[in-house]
C-alpha cells in the first residue's frame, strides 16, 4: 500500500471483504468492476479468477473503511456524506481478452443521453454530462488517472515470459504464445535501433493517411523528407505505450480523460476486431433484476426522505421483478415444447474441441479455450451426443456474454430461454444482489430486443479501449 495525507492507493493481489462490500453500495454502476472481482475472490485457482499477475487497485484520499462507513450514513445525494473513490481489476496476461475494468464514483452521477435507449434525454452532450459539481468529478477523474499511472508500474514490471502453472492453467502454451504477441501489439518491447515496434491504425503519421508514405521531399528540394519521416517515427515511438486494453469502461470516464478541457490528453485506441470504416464501437449496457436471487440492502435510511426514496426502489425493482417472472415463465413454457417436439436438451459446454471450436466460429471477438471452458454456460443440445444450437455464458465480469441461436432454430424463443436459464443458474456464483447485466452494440437490434423482451434496461454507454500509458502521467 502507497499511502500519504493526501491520497490511499492500494495495489493487492485479491480484493479485501471491505472493498467488495463497498463496491456493492454502488450497484449498480460498480457492476463490472464488482462482479469481476468477486469472481477472482470466488474463484481464485481456477486460472480464469486470478493468476500471478492479477492486481486489485483502489484510490480515494479516504480509506476503504472510511469510504464504506460514509455509504452506511449518507444517502449520495448528502453532499457531506459523499467520499469518492476508483477501483480496478487488473490482469495483464489475459491478452488479447480483456486485461483490465474499471470504475469511479462518478459513473454513479453520469446522465444517460442516448436516442437508443428511449430515456426521451436529448443528444447535445451524450457522453460526458453527469449531476456532480465539477470539482468532484475532477476528483474522480484524478483517482482513475492515479489507477492508469499504477499500471503503468505494472506493465513495466511484466516479465518476458509467462510463468504459470499447468495444473491451474488450461492453456499455459497458448496463453504465452498470446502474451509474446502482445508484447507486441501493446508496445511493451520497443526496440528502437532496430526500428520494431507496433502501430495500432494504419498509416498513422501519412500524411494522407493511406499508408503510402507520401512527403518524403522536405519543401525545399533537397529530399530529406524520408529522414524526417523516420525520426519523426522514431520520436513517436518513445512515446508509445505501454497500452492495456480496458473493458466495460463507461463512456463518461473516455470522454473526460480524452479530453483536453477536462485536463487530461489520454490517449486511446479503438480494438482491433472494429472495422476499419468505423471510428468506434458504444455498447449499451442493459440491466437486469434476476427473480431467482433476494435483493437485500445493508444500509438502513437515516430520515423520512431517504425512506420514501428507498420505498420507491423497492417498488420499482419488484415490479420488474414481476415483469420478469411471467415473461420467463410464457417463454420458458414456449421453448420446452419446442425442446420435446425437437429432441433438444439443455446441458453446458463440454471439454471438447468439437463444442469449443463452434463457438468460437460463431463470434469474431477472440475467445480463448480456457476460458470458454471455465465459465458457466448453457447450452440447448441437439440430443445427448448432438451439436449444440444455442448457448450463452456468464463473462468473468458477470455479464451474459456470446448468447447465440444457430440459424435454423431462431424465431423459436431460444434467446430468450438461454439468457433467462444462464443468468437464473449462475448469477449466485458471483453475488447475491440480484444484479444482471449484458452488454450489446448500440446497432444490434436482434440482441436488444431480446433483452428488453426479458426486462431489461438500459443503463449506460459503454465502450473497450486500448489505453496507452504513455499518456498518463509519471508510473506510481
Amino acid at each position: 500500500m502507497t499511502q500519504s495525507s493526501t491520497l490511499h492507493l492500494l495495489d493487492t493481489p485479491l480484493p479485501s471483504s471491505s472493498l467488495l462490500a463497498l463496491l456493492s453500495q454502488h450497484l449498480p454502476h460498480s457492476l463490472p468492476v464488482l462482479r469481476r472481482l468477486q469472481y477472482a475472490a470466488n474463484f481464485p485457482d481456477n486460472g480464469l479468477g486470478t493468476t500471478p499477475y492479477s492486481h486489485v487497485l483502489y484510490a480515494s484520499r479516504f480509506s476503504v473503511d472510511e469510504c464504506l462507513l460514509a455509504s452506511h450514513e449518507k444517502g449520495k445525494e448528502h453532499i457531506k456524506g459523499r467520499k469518492h473513490f476508483a477501483a480496478a481489476f487488473v490482469d495483464l496476461s489475459r491478452f488479447p481478452e480483456t486485461q483490465v475494468w474499471v470504475y469511479s464514483t462518478l459513473e454513479d452521477y453520469a446522465v444517460l443521453l442516448d436516442p437508443e435507449a428511449d430515456t426521451g434525454s436529448s443528444y447535445t452532450e451524450p457522453f460526458g454530462a453527469h449531476s456532480l459539481p465539477e470539482e468532484e468529478a475532477q476528483e474522480c477523474d484524478r483517482y482513475l488517472v492515479t489507477l492508469l499511472r499504477r499500471m503503468k508500474t505494472i506493465a513495466q514490471q511484466m516479465p518476458v515470459e509467462l510463468d504459470l502453472d499447468p495444473d491451474v492453467i488450461t492453456c499455459p502454451q497458448r496463453r504465452r504464445q498470446n502474451w509474446m504477441e502482445a508484447r507486441a501489439y501493446l508496445c511493451l518491447d520497443l526496440d528502437l535501433d532496430s526500428g520494431a515496434g507496433s502501430r495500432l491504425d494504419n498509416g498513422d503519421g501519412d500524411e494522407d493517411g493511406d499508408g503510402n508514405g507520401k512527403g518524403n521531399d522536405d519543401g525545399n528540394g533537397n529530399g530529406n523528407g524520408t529522414k524526417k519521416k523516420k525520426n519523426n517515427e522514431e520520436e513517436e515511438k518513445r512515446q508509445q505505450g505501454p497500452k492495456i486494453m480496458i473493458g466495460s469502461l463507461a463512456e463518461i470516464h473516455r470522454h473526460r480523460l480524452r479530453s483536453p478541457l477536462y485536463g487530461y490528453n489520454v490517449r486511446m485506441h479503438k480494438t482491433a476486431n472494429i472495422p476499419d470504416d468505423i471510428d468506434w464501437e458504444v455498447c449499451q449496457k442493459w440491466l437486469f433484476r434476476t427473480e431467482a436471487l433476494n435483493v437485500s440492502s445493508s444500509s438502513s435510511p437515516t430520515n423520512k426522505q431517504q425512506q420514501q426514496q428507498e420505498q420507491q426502489e423497492q417498488e420499482q425493482q419488484e415490479a420488474v421483478e414481476k415483469v420478469m417472472v411471467v415473461e420467463k415463465e410464457a417463454v420458458m413454457e414456449k421453448v420446452e415444447k419446442v425442446m420435446e417436439e425437437e429432441g433438444l436438451i439443455w446441458d453446458s459446454v463440454r471439454n471438447n474441441q468439437q463444442d469449443v471450436q463452434l463457438v468460437q466460429s460463431r463470434t469474431s471477438i477472440k475467445r480463448q479455450e480456457d476460458t470458454l471452458l471455465g465459465l458457466p454456460s448453457v447450452v440447448i443440445r441437439k440430443g445427448p451426443k448432438g451439436q449444440m444450437v444455442a448457448w450463452g455464458f456468464m463473462a468473468v465480469d458477470g455479464s451474459l456474454m456470446t448468447l447465440h441461436v444457430e440459424d435454423q432454430y431462431r424465431g423459436k424463443g431460444l434467446a430468450k430461454a438461454v439468457a433467462c436459464k444462464v443468468m437464473r443458474d449462475h448469477i449466485g456464483d458471483y453475488g447475491d444482489d440480484g444484479w444482471g447485466a449484458a452488454d450489446v452494440f448500440v446497432g444490434n437490434v436482434r440482441s436488444q430486443g431480446v433483452c428488453r423482451s426479458i426486462g431489461g434496461r438500459v443503463g449506460w454507454l459503454l465502450s473497450w479501449a486500448i489505453v496507452d500509458l504513455a499518456t498518463v502521467g509519471d508510473a506510481l
